[in-house]
């Protein structure tokens, strides 16, 4: 399809150049050839008299005019997608749809696992891709590559919509035999046992417990650093280690793995986790189908 004489499929490629500044992953990402995409671009600077990108070292930046199309494009792009997948009704027994979500392990644990398992019998056709949550997790949901992101609220981007799914709260989990932690933790004993906590990318911002424990003045001896929550049960276990952890985890952790669960004997504030879907998708009867089914899903916690 033309307007005003510009062929409306290479707005999709424009839109993705802009993204990946390559025209290899480009041709990737849009399952093209190369000298497709090439093609494309070349038609794009004829049209609008502009390089778009030019090449500097590996990676293509964009011009001036071409970072000037980058935000109407992808809100045109949107609006079409709103068009094309935007039915009356959503039929989750027929639909054959790919979702995917970025949170944690232990969101993962604690509510997708089962949230899956459900899915498969009312929503057999569904596909599920869930990614890993990092620094780049809000980026990926702004940008539309991404359907759900699921994060305590202080992480959750404010220019989109999110609805809350359940709270928790910590607790401290030891190997069954560890020797030295008995039925309780005081905080003398917290304080002097090594202590296992997890690193969430080259940034790590703190995680909620730390904020909490900072705020006291409690100062944790923290020997190893796990690359996700529930590696630390692991690492746990066979070592006289104590972790501080999320609670419902935790409780789904115990009955896997010899750890006995125990009281904090500090404050720990609570969180709540939020889901949050792009404001672009509020009209989308599958976007909204799935949250209000994620919804009811953690509701049974």
């Amino acid at each position: 399809m033309r307007f005003h004489n510009l062929d409306l499929n290479l707005l999709v490629v424009l839109d993705s150049l802009l993204q990946e500044r390559s025209v290899s992953q480009t041709a990737q990402a849009l399952r093209l050839t190369q000298p497709a995409i090439s093609n494309a671009l070349s038609r794009l600077r004829q049209h609008f008299e502009d390089d778009l990108l030019v090449q500097v070292g590996r990676k293509m930046v964009p011009t001036p005019f071409a970072e000037s199309l980058a935000a109407p494009v992808r809100e045109a792009l949107d609006g079409l997608r709103r068009i094309v997948v935007n039915r009356s009704e959503f039929d989750p027994a027929a639909a054959d749809r790919t979702f995917t979500f970025v949170c944690s392990d232990y969101v993962f644990n604690v509510l997708m696992t089962g949230a899956i398992r459900k899915l498969v019998t009312v929503a057999p056709r569904l596909k599920i891709v869930v990614l890993l949550t990092s620094d780049q997790s809000a980026a990926l949901l702004g940008e539309g590559k991404i359907d759900f992101m699921i994060s305590p609220e202080r992480k959750c981007d404010p220019g989109h919509p999110k609805s809350p799914l359940f709270s928790d709260r910590f607790a401290c989990i030891a190997w069954r035999d560890n020797p030295l932690v008995g039925a309780s933790l005081t905080l003398e004993k917290y304080l002097e046992l090594e202590h296992v906590s997890v690193t969430l990318g080259p940034h790590n911002p703190p995680h909620i417990e730390q904020e909490s424990l900072d705020a006291q003045g409690v100062e944790r001896n923290i020997v190893v650093h796990a690359p996700t929550f529930n590696c630390v049960a692991e690492i746990v276990v066979g070592t006289n280690m104590i972790a501080t952890v999320h609670a419902r985890n935790a409780a789904i952790l115990a009955k896997r793995l010899p750890l006995k669960v125990l009281a904090p004997p500090v404050e720990i504030a609570t969180f709540t986790e939020f889901l949050q879907w792009h404001k672009n998708k509020e009209t989308d009867a599958g976007t909204l189908w799935l949250r209000d089914f994620l919804i009811e899903h953690a509701q049974s916690l």
